[in-house]
Formats: structure tokens, C-alpha cells, sequence
């Protein structure tokens, strides 16, 4: 079974209330998002799976309000009862936001949602903020899965500002790298070990720069945190138990257009058993499929065990959906 962990569908209100039109959304002087009007049409969602070859797919989104929180959630209500086998659904959540955890609550309680997404800056916040730690102890009673979308307006990289789309290439990219690491040296996975996190991207690519972390942990040892200021959030040997925490994380596989050098860096830090197939349909890939049908047969030409290479398929997500 092949499950498709990233796919973005929103209700058309949603989309209109962006500017209802194709093209780029613009904030800051930043791009944050191309619009797809496929978003909303449900139909070329299963024409892509069709062509894709792909069985499920877990639907997310990434609303900008509350309001838009509480519009996807009842969409995807809508859609559960007319294709009850092809979409699971996870509940957006802006979790510094007033009114926010009635959402949450709405999704799970009531629509039987199978986790929440949320970005890693939340109101200018980073993961490992102790604002977002209600959040995390109400996730860790739920027992359900986290998944941290990038963030479509970052803050505090005023240095990637520039007259061509760094945003979208880059600077997102190493925000979730960031938060990522922030989610094991900042604490949350120290206090939360039970909590599920999937993140997205491959970790923005976190894979290329990890053994130089590990490293530095290594050789600082305690002072990594204490020169400044900090605390260890756990205790020696900080190496192995910086990646100990590590290794718990999932990653999809998502925003590189099917790109295999990144699947194939992302294995040499990241267990096979912790890779979740994705596509971010449909701001990647056409809605025909056959680019990504190209990138399944890709996946399953991996020097891999071939239980490996179907749990990054669909095996792995499947076990998190439970």
C-alpha cells in the first residue's frame, strides 16, 4: 500500500480567502505560497492518485487564521463521509492562537482525526518554546502524531531577504532544519517522549550538516549549553543521546520534486524505518501522477531490504496511523 503522507487540500473559501486566484501570495515583500485552484478540486486529487499509483493519502493544511483552521476541519468532515478509504486527515492548528485547542479538540474528539499539523514558528515562536508546552502535554494525552509543515512566513532571516525566491528554495527550508534540532537540544523530546513528530521536507535537509552537529556536541560536551547559558535538556554521553533522540523523529519525503539525491543523503542519517513517502501535491508534481510514478519506481530501485522500501512507502505512515 503506498501512502502519501504530505497532500495539501483545502476548502475553495480557504483559497479565496488568499486571493482566490492562481499565481504567488506575496507578504513582506516575500513569496509565500503559489495558489493552485486544484487545492480545492477534489477530482484531480484522485486523477494524481490514479496516475501516481498511489492508495491513500494523509491530507493536510496550512491555514493562516483560526477561522481557517475551523473551515478545513469541517471540509475534511465533508470529505471523510464521501471517500471513507482514500483520505486520512490530520487537524491544522495554530497552537499560540486564541480558540485554537477547540479546534484541536473538534478534529479529534469529534471527526476522529488522526494527528494535527502545526509549523515550527508559531506567532514568532520556535518549537522549543516553553509557550508551546499546553500544546505538547495535550498531543502527548491524545497519543497522536505531530506533523511540522514549513512555515510559509518565516521570521528572523532578514539575511536570505532578496529580489529572487529564496524563500521557498531556502529559507524554509533551514527553518525547519533549525526547528528540528531545537525539538532535541531545546528539551521538547526530553520532556515529551512520547510524543510523535514528523517532520517535513527530509528535516529541510538536516541530514547534510548532522555529522557536523553530532560532532560539536561531541567535543563541547556540557558547555555546547552552558557557554550559553543553557542547561543540558539530558545527560552524557551527549553524543549518543543527542542522536538516540534523534532517531525517534520521522521525516517525509516531500519538496524535493522528487528529487533521489536528497532521499539518498536523508538515508545516510535517517533509518529507513523513519522515511514516510510524500509528495506536497499539488504545489509539486502534475496532476496526471506520472512524474511521481517515475519517482515510486525510483524509491523501490534503493539498495534496500525491500520491507524497508515499502514501509517508506506506506508501511511506516501506516504504523503511525495506527
Amino acid at each position: 500500500m503506498i501512502i502519501d503522507w504530505q497532500h495539501h487540500m483545502s476548502p475553495r473559501k480557504v483559497y479565496e480567502g488568499r486571493g482566490g486566484q492562481g499565481g504567488v501570495v506575496i507578504r513582506d515583500g516575500k513569496v509565500t505560497i503559489h495558489l493552485k485552484k486544484e487545492v480545492y478540486q477534489v477530482e484531480k486529487h484522485l486523477e494524481f492518485m490514479a496516475g501516481a499509483g498511489i492508495d491513500a493519502c494523509v491530507i493536510s493544511s496550512s491555514p493562516i487564521s483560526v477561522d481557517q483552521c475551523r473551515m478545513c476541519n469541517e471540509y475534511y468532515h465533508e470529505l471523510g463521509s464521501q471517500y471513507p478509504d482514500k483520505f486520512f486527515y490530520l487537524t491544522p492548528c495554530l497552537p499560540l492562537n486564541e480558540g485554537a485547542f477547540d479546534i484541536l479538540d473538534q478534529g479529534i474528539n469529534e471527526y476522529g482525526y488522526k494527528g494535527v499539523i502545526i509549523s515550527p514558528q508559531n506567532a514568532g515562536e520556535m518549537l522549543d518554546s516553553r509557550r508551546l508546552w499546553p500544546f505538547y502535554e495535550k498531543m502527548s494525552a491524545y497519543n497522536l502524531p505531530i506533523f511540522i509543515h514549513v512555515s510559509g512566513h518565516v521570521l528572523g532571516y532578514d539575511a536570505y531577504d532578496a529580489d529572487y525566491n529564496l524563500n521557498i528554495a531556502f529559507t524554509r527550508e533551514a527553518d525547519i532544519a533549525l526547528n528540528t534540532l531545537r525539538l532535541i537540544l531545546g528539551g521538547v523530546l526530553t520532556a515529551f517522549p512520547d510524543l510523535t513528530f514528523v517532520i517535513s521536507h527530509l528535516g529541510g535537509g538536516i541530514s547534510s550538516t548532522l555529522e557536523r552537529i553530532e560532532r560539536y556536541i561531541d567535543v563541547r560536551g556540557e558547555k555546547f549549553w552552558t557557554d550559553c547559558g543553557g542547561t543540558p535538556p539530558f545527560g552524557a554521553p551527549y553524543r549518543e543521546n543527542f542522536r538516540r533522540l534523534f532517531d525517534t523523529l520521522y521525516f517525509d519525503m516531500a519538496g524535493f520534486e522528487g528529487g533521489m539525491n536528497a532521499v539518498k543523503c536523508a538515508l545516510t542519517t535517517i533509518e529507513p524505518n523513519r522515511i514516510l513517502f510524500g509528495t506536497d501535491y499539488p504545489y509539486n508534481f502534475h496532476t496526471d501522477g506520472k512524474d511521481v510514478a517515475r519517482y515510486i519506481q525510483d524509491i523501490r530501485g534503493l539498495d534496500l531490504a525491500r520491507d524497508e522500501i515499502n514501509g517508506m512507502l506506506g508501511g511506516n505512515a501506516a504504523t503511525i496511523l495506527g
